[in-house]
Formats: structure tokens, sequence, C-alpha cells
């Protein structure tokens, strides 16, 4: 068997490489756009509903109790919705669990609140992972 042009292109070897090419393009490119959109596919069956207190005997969430209050740029506003959820934990308090309850309580972007009040100085570190707040 001797492979050539010439039969390559009798038995229009030249086009199955081109649509071979183009199929493969195609599909890695459907792939590309499915995996894409994976996260609203899976966030649609998913069905996530957040239910509001009941009101018996619990707290609001922080941002119906808090309006308007930017977080990030507002560190002694913040400090304040903090200290009523560590009330709870006592003095020292664990991070971990503070980050928890703020996340329970949906307040927005702990993780950045939290730094934001280390940065500031009004988290002082206790030592082993425990923070306390800056006395005046």
């Amino acid at each position: 068997m001797v492979f050539d042009i010439a039969r390559i292109t009798a038995n229009n070897g030249w086009a199955m490489a081109v649509i071979g090419a183009v199929l493969v393009m195609l599909g890695l490119a459907t792939l590309s756009l499915i995996i894409a959109q994976l996260h609203k596919i899976i966030g649609f069956f998913e069905n996530k509903t957040i239910f509001p207190p009941t009101g018996k005997g619990e707290a609001a969430p922080a941002a119906a109790a808090d309006g308007d209050v930017d977080y990030l740029a507002d560190p002694e506003s913040s400090a304040k919705r903090y200290k009523v959820l560590t009330e709870k934990l006592g003095d020292p308090f664990d991070l971990t669990q503070l980050y928890q309850l703020a996340q329970r309580d949906q307040l927005p972007h702990p993780h950045l609140t939290l730094r934001t009040l280390r940065e500031a100085g009004l988290l002082v570190p206790a030592g082993e992972g425990t923070f306390s707040w800056k006395t005046a």
C-alpha cells in the first residue's frame, strides 16, 4: 500500500480531514459552553430558599437590622454589629465561630469585613486563633 496525495484527493480525504477537525472543534466549543454555564444549571436544580426568621426569639438578619451599612468602608459600624454576635461567644472568642455566625445572619462579605476589622485594629489577637475587641 502506497499512500500519496493523489489517492487522498481521489477518495475525498481532504474533505473528511477538514470535516473531522470542524466536528472536533464544535464539540470542544459546545463542551466549554456547557461547563461555563454549569453553575447556572446546578443552581436551577438546587432551589436554595432562605427563609426569614419566624419571630420566636430569633434575631433578625443583619441586612434587615442594619439598613444600608457599608461594612467595608465603615469599620466602626460593622464592629458594633459584630460585637452583638460575639456576646454569645464570650471574650476571647474564636474567629471561625464569629465567621460562621456572620454567615448564618447573612451579613455581607464576612470574610472581608473581618479582615477590615483586623486591619483597623478593632479585632486584637488573643492567641491560639482567638481574638478580642480593642478596648477604648
